[in-house]
């Protein structure tokens, strides 16, 4: 039996009630993103890292940015809720979320965190996480953009280094995903050799749509995220972070202050990254529109934070724009002898602004 549809966006054949799309048909499908250039919607993948390399703190960071309608790092973020499933600890995510807040000034209202694990490969317990997704969709009238699982290990069954086992973890997830319609982030921690990527079966990594890596030096204090695969786009750049240490306001038992990490100024790009993923282009591109004053720039990209020397901020942001001039991504027009706050900068590189 063979049934054809024609419509203004696509041509498709069904043989035996399968759908065939026909030759390159869809190559010009717009690919639709959570985070421009890092997560895309609808997708599978991990953030993968050595214990202690602060991957969740990390993704953290990503979920209320998303959670907030917030840009992240610069880039665009798709507004809607994420479903964070907590289950190393639910008290020590919500302080997270809290210094998230108190960094960026911000309430984290669209973030649902669930402080227990959630079997995936489990029938019974994936229909309860698919189910509430839908629920609270319903009852809050919102839209669930993206689910995480923190970590892989708690929410498995089985071997991680047995491909079968992982397979139904895989599979498990990807009927989440297509239930929901929402991207599925898996925490993962690295297995002995770090340079072999995330723990347990290699077939996790091939059924990946993205996959980063978190590490942190001890020695800086910096952490850097790499992106070490990026199924349908070229990879994203390696950004490098600072977490600063933020008093929640709350004592312990002991009477001292209770802290936890949150970012308080944006990434910079490893080894002096320059292209066209730098963070101050995305801004000048995404939010300007290619053009706007120093100040405006400065602003955005470099807000003034509490405990941050005024000095040290205005520093960094002027290596940052002289790096882009001296590699000819960006203009400045001067409206004096010296720089000042209503210098015009623009983006120049074709590259760079499409």
């Amino acid at each position: 039996m063979k049934n054809t549809t024609n419509t203004k966006e696509e041509y498709k054949t069904i043989f035996s009630g399968l759908e065939f799309a026909l030759g390159s048909d869809g190559y010009d499908n717009i690919q639709n993103w959570l985070i421009k250039g890092f997560f895309a919607k609808k997708s599978f993948g991990t953030i993968y890292g050595k214990s202690g390399s602060r991957k969740s703190f990390l993704t953290i960071d990503i979920s209320c940015a998303i959670a907030t309608s917030s840009y992240w790092q610069n880039y665009r973020t798709q507004t809607g809720a994420v479903v964070y499933v907590a289950a190393e600890g639910q008290i020590g995510i919500s302080r997270r979320v809290k210094a998230w807040e108190l960094a960026h000034n911000k309430k984290v209202n669209q973030l649902y965190i669930l402080g227990q694990s959630i079997i995936i490969s489990n029938s019974s317990a994936r229909n309860a996480l698919i189910n509430a997704v839908h629920l609270l969709e319903n009852t809050n009238g919102v839209k669930v953009e993206l689910i995480v699982l923190d970590t892989l290990a708690r929410n498995f069954e089985g071997d991680e280094n047995n491909s079968d086992s992982m397979g139904k973890f895989i599979r498990g997830c990807d009927l989440v995903k297509e239930a929901t319609n929402a991207s599925v982030l898996c925490v993962h921690h690295s297995g002995k050799d770090v340079s072999k990527g995330g723990r347990g079966s290699s077939s996790l990594n091939a059924a990946c749509d993205f996959e980063f890596q978190v590490t942190h030096d001890s020695t800086t204090g910096l952490t850097t995220l790499s992106n070490t695969k990026q199924k349908d786009a070229e990879e994203a750049p390696d950004l490098v972070f600072n977490f600063k240490p933020i008093d929640l306001g709350i004592m312990c038992e002991d009477g001292e202050p209770i802290t936890s990490l949150a970012l308080q100024a944006p990434a910079s790009l490893k080894n002096n990254q320059n292209g066209s993923n730098h963070p101050l282009l995305q801004a000048l591109r995404d939010v300007f529109g290619g053009s706007c004053t120093r100040d405006q720039l400065r602003t955005y990209c470099y807000p003034q934070k509490e405990g941050v020397p005024a000095n040290t901020t205005n520093q960094n942001f002027k290596r940052a724009i002289t790096t882009l001039v001296d590699n000819g991504h960006v203009s400045i027009e001067q409206k004096g002898k010296i720089a000042n706050s209503n210098d015009i900068i623009t983006v120049v590189d074709k590259v760079a602004f499409f």
